[in-house]
C-alpha cells in the first residue's frame, strides 16, 4: 500500500501555489505594461487638447508605426486613420530616417526637417524621443514659404525693373543742372522725368498688388452682381476711350446669375483688360465686353474683345508672365497687368484664356474667362 508523507504533499502544494501566484503576477504585470503602451502614458490625458490643437502630432512606436495622429496631422499628411503604418516611400521614408537618428542620439536634441508634399505643400516637423515613443510635431509652412518666396521675387524684380527708370531720372537731373540749357531741352527733360516717375509708381503699385495676391492675401467671398461691376469699370475707362476715339459697348444676356468672389478684385480684372484694350488699339477701334450665363447655369462666361492690331502668335504663350511686353516700350505700362489678372482669376477658381489675330483683314484680341456662379443653396 502506497503511503504518502503528508508533509511532502503539503510542500508540493505550496510550491505549486507559489508558481501559480508568480505566473499570475507576471501575467498581470505583462498586461499592465501592454495596457500602458497602448494608452500612451502621459499623453492620454491630453488627447482632448491635441484633437483641437493648431499643430500636428504623431506618436510613433519602436517599429516606426503610428500609434496616434491628431486631426491636424491627418489633414496635413493625408492620413485616413489615427493610427497604422506610414508610407514606406516619400515623406514616410524621410520620417523613418529621422526617427532612427533621433532614437540613436546619446543626448536627444530632436530632429528638424522641411519636406515638400504633393502640389507644393511645405511641412516642417520636429522629432524627439519620449520614453518608448517618438513624438513628431508638424506645422504647415506653405503660406510662410510662399510669403518668403514672393518677397524674394519682389525685391529681385523691383531692383531689376527700377534700374532703367532710375538711370533715366539721374541722366535728366544732370541735364537740368547744366548752365544755359535751352528751355525746350529743359521742358523735354522734365516731361521725361515725369513719365519715368509715373512708370516707377505704377510698377511699385502693381508689384505690391501681385505680391499680396501670390501670398494668398484674404479675398472677400460674397455674392457679386457682375453686371454692376462691369458697368462701373466701363464708366471709369470711357473717358480714356473717347479721348482716343474708340467705342466701348457691353453685351449681357439677362438674367445673369450672381457670382461668388471679391467685387473689388473682379472690377480690377475688367479695368486691367479694358485698359489694355484701349491702350493698345487705334482710333476707330471697338472694345466689346460680353457676359453670358454658361449653358449649365453654373457660371458666367466673360469676354473683353477689341478690334485692335492684335498680338503676334509667338507672344501669346508669354503675355501673363511678369514684365513681359509684346508691344513697343513707347506705350506706357508696367508689364504686370495681365499677371495680376491671371492671379486674381486663379484665386476665383478661374483661368484667363487669350486669343488674338495680328494678320489679315480682321485683327483683334479676346480675353475670356468663366466665373463660378453662387451655389443655389447660398442664394
Amino acid at each position: 500500500m502506497l503511503v504518502i508523507d503528508l508533509r511532502w504533499l503539503l510542500f508540493g502544494l505550496l510550491l505549486l501555489l507559489i508558481a501559480v501566484i508568480a505566473a499570475a503576477l507576471w501575467l498581470d504585470r505583462w498586461r499592465s505594461r501592454r495596457q500602458r503602451r497602448r494608452a500612451l502614458p502621459g499623453l492620454e490625458g491630453l488627447r482632448p487638447v491635441w484633437e483641437v490643437a493648431p499643430l500636428g502630432l504623431l506618436v510613433l512606436d519602436d517599429t516606426g508605426a503610428c500609434r496616434y495622429a491628431n486631426p491636424y496631422a491627418r489633414r496635413l499628411l493625408g492620413l485616413e486613420a489615427a493610427s497604422g503604418r506610414l508610407p514606406d516611400a516619400g515623406w514616410g521614408h524621410l520620417l523613418e530616417i529621422d526617427r532612427s537618428a533621433a532614437r540613436s542620439e546619446a543626448v536627444p536634441a530632436g530632429r528638424y526637417r522641411t519636406v515638400v508634399l504633393d502640389e507644393g505643400q511645405f511641412v516642417q516637423w520636429w522629432l524627439t524621443p519620449w520614453r518608448d515613443w517618438t513624438l513628431v510635431f508638424l506645422l504647415d509652412m506653405t503660406t510662410p514659404h510662399r510669403v518668403e518666396q514672393a518677397a524674394r521675387f519682389l525685391l529681385s524684380d523691383l531692383s531689376h525693373e527700377l534700374r532703367t527708370p532710375l538711370a533715366t531720372l539721374l541722366t535728366h537731373l544732370e541735364v537740368l543742372r547744366l548752365p544755359h540749357i535751352p528751355d525746350e531741352t529743359r521742358q523735354q527733360s522734365i516731361h521725361l522725368m515725369q513719365v519715368e516717375a509715373r512708370r516707377m509708381a505704377r510698377l511699385v503699385h502693381d508689384m505690391l498688388e501681385l505680391g499680396r495676391l501670390e501670398t494668398n492675401a484674404e479675398l472677400e467671398r460674397r455674392p457679386v452682381d457682375l453686371l454692376a461691376v462691369v458697368e462701373a469699370a466701363l464708366a471709369q475707362v470711357r473717358p480714356q476711350a473717347e479721348a482716343q476715339q474708340m467705342a466701348l459697348s457691353l453685351q449681357a444676356d439677362m438674367p445673369l446669375p450672381l457670382v461668388v468672389g471679391d467685387a473689388d478684385r473682379l472690377k480690377q480684372v475688367f479695368l486691367n483688360l479694358l485698359d489694355n484694350a484701349v491702350k493698345y488699339s487705334r482710333p476707330g477701334d471697338r472694345v466689346i465686353v460680353s457676359l453670358q450665363p454658361t449653358p449649365a447655369g453654373d457660371g458666367v462666361a466673360c469676354a473683353v474683345c477689341d478690334t485692335g492690331p492684335g498680338i503676334p502668335a509667338e507672344h501669346l504663350p508669354h503675355v501673363t508672365r511678369r514684365f513681359y511686353r509684346a508691344v513697343p516700350d513707347e506705350i506706357e505700362g508696367s508689364g504686370l497687368g495681365l499677371a495680376v489678372v491671371a492671379e486674381i482669376l486663379r484665386r476665383h477658381q478661374s483661368r484667363l484664356d487669350i486669343e488674338s489675330r495680328s494678320e489679315g483683314a480682321e485683327t483683334g484680341t479676346c480675353a475670356r474667362f468663366v466665373l463660378p456662379a453662387l451655389p443655389e443653396e447660398e442664394t
